[in-house]
Parts: C-alpha cells; structure tokens; sequence
C-alpha cells in the first residue's frame, strides 16, 4: 500500500492575521456515513498543559451539543508514547441516526492538536482502526532529524 502525506508549505502572515490551521482528511462514505478525520491546530493555548487543555475543549461539547453521551474520557499515550488525551461521545442528531466521534488532544511545544474522526457505531471498529493509525503516524515537520 502506498502512503501518502499531505503537502506542506509556508506562509508569511502581516501584524494581526492569525493561523487557525485545520485539515480535513476525507474517507470512504459508509454505513450512511461520510468518514472524515479533522485536525485542528491551536497556536494560542495560553501556555496551559494537555488535561486542561483537553477538559476545557470536552466540557463545551457537552455544554454545548445535545444528546450527548461520553463514552469515552481519559488520558493515553499514542503508539510512540506521546502523551494524548482521548474522549468518544455519541451524539444523536435531530434526524435520530446516531454519530459517534473520537477526539484526540496532543500538546507539543505550546501547540494543541486536536484529531477528530466521526463513525458510525459499525465503522467505530472498522475504519475507526485506520484513524487511529492515522493519528498514530502524527509527526511534527523535522522531529526525526535528530534521530
């Protein structure tokens, strides 16, 4: 299987622009649902550390969507031991067909990331596999140059 990487680039941005960067990685459309996984960064976290960074984010969705039930709420490690911060809620929109999704949170350097993947409860075992993989290979730009 071939692997592919988005592609990079740079930007220069005057005095009051801000870069509020989010990708959208799209997948099949299955079960009734279009699978896409969200990555989010935040340059302006405040200097605050992964858990509140993560609670203050997981305490609006609760806050603010309802029907929502957490499943899901704990800190865990990725694959190569970064640290992350994980909740899996389902929420039931108006339509009544249930939505589940998986919210990853990293900290690096001062930076938050926040992966989001959204499954159907079939494809939370089956495709939700590949998205973790998916956020699993997260690499900053350059931090293997040193190995």
């Amino acid at each position: 299987m071939k692997m592919k990487t988005n592609d990079q680039f740079s930007i220069e941005l005057p005095d009051g622009w801000d870069d509020r960067t989010v990708h959208i990685f799209m997948g099949p459309d299955e079960n009734g649902v279009q699978h896409m996984l969200s990555l989010l960064i935040d340059r302006e976290t405040g200097g605050i550390d992964l858990s509140e960074y993560a609670r203050e984010r997981i305490d609006q969705i609760t806050a603010t969507m309802q029907s929502v039930e957490m499943l899901k709420d704990e800190e865990r490690t990725l694959a190569d031991g970064t640290p992350a911060y994980e909740c899996v809620y389902k929420w039931v929109p108006p339509d009544g067909k249930p939505i589940f999704r998986k919210v990853v949170y990293l900290m690096c350097d001062g930076v938050g990331y926040t992966f989001t993947g959204t499954f159907s409860k079939k494809t939370m075992k089956t495709i939700g596999v590949e998205v973790e993989g998916m956020i699993n290979s997260f690499r900053l730009a350059g931090a293997d140059e040193d190995d």
